[in-house]
């Protein structure tokens, strides 16, 4: 009895094994295919970048956005040039890499000069923890679709609450180039004269 049932369950068993088998062989070859892709890729590409227009503070920023492709130590230093449109030494922006984390943004100070449609110069360089060399380095430009006179020359509003900033004070003119004093009642007199005590 059990001799027949061994033989009845026998090519069930052997199919068994032929799809195990074939399933193991699967996932050798995605596991190696695997491995070779994350060779090809670098640790860090730009996913993208350009210029930002905060127009309700008048400020023209550049930045990028990088992306983290492969296992790269915690505490890697990235450390992005811009070229200055004002004609300046590059601009460094630079950040750590954090546990976890995939996506991290560059951001310039507020820029001037900027030209619409002039190709800028943007270098990407990766810093193993405490090293000395780039792991890596990548370029890419920058194309702003504005001109810099399209911003405003200042902030259009100011604080949480969206309000206008507050006008220039205007001092008092004093000293001889001063307009003619007006005393009570309305009266002026002229700069030779001198209000009499009442």
């Amino acid at each position: 009895m059990a001799i027949r049932e061994f033989e009845t369950t026998r090519g069930f068993r052997i199919g068994a094994a032929a799809v195990v088998l074939v399933l193991a062989v699967i996932a050798v070859v995605l596991v190696v295919d695997n491995q070779r892709r994350q060779a090809e890729l670098t640790h860090v590409r730009i996913a993208g970048g350009g210029f930002l227009f905060y127009y309700r503070l008048g400020e023209i920023r550049a930045g990028i956005t990088v992306v983290v492709q492969k296992p790269t130590p915690s505490q890697s230093r990235l450390l992005a040039r811009f070229e200055d449109p004002a004609g300046g030494a590059p601009i460094e922006v630079e950040t750590r890499l954090r546990h976890g984390e995939q996506r991290y943004g560059l951001e310039t100070p507020p820029l001037t000069g900027v030209v619409k449609g002039k190709p800028y110069q943007v270098e990407l360089l990766l810093y193993a923890y405490g090293g000395r060399e780039p792991m890596e380095v990548q370029h890419t430009t920058l194309v702003s679709e504005l001109d810099a006179d399209a911003s405003p020359d200042g902030p259009l509003t100011v604080g949480p609450g969206y309000h206008r900033p507050p006008k220039p004070e205007t001092e008092p003119e004093t000293g001889p180039e001063a307009g003619p004093e007006t005393v009570p009642g309305g009266a002026t007199l002229e700069k030779s004269q001198k209000a009499e005590p009442y």
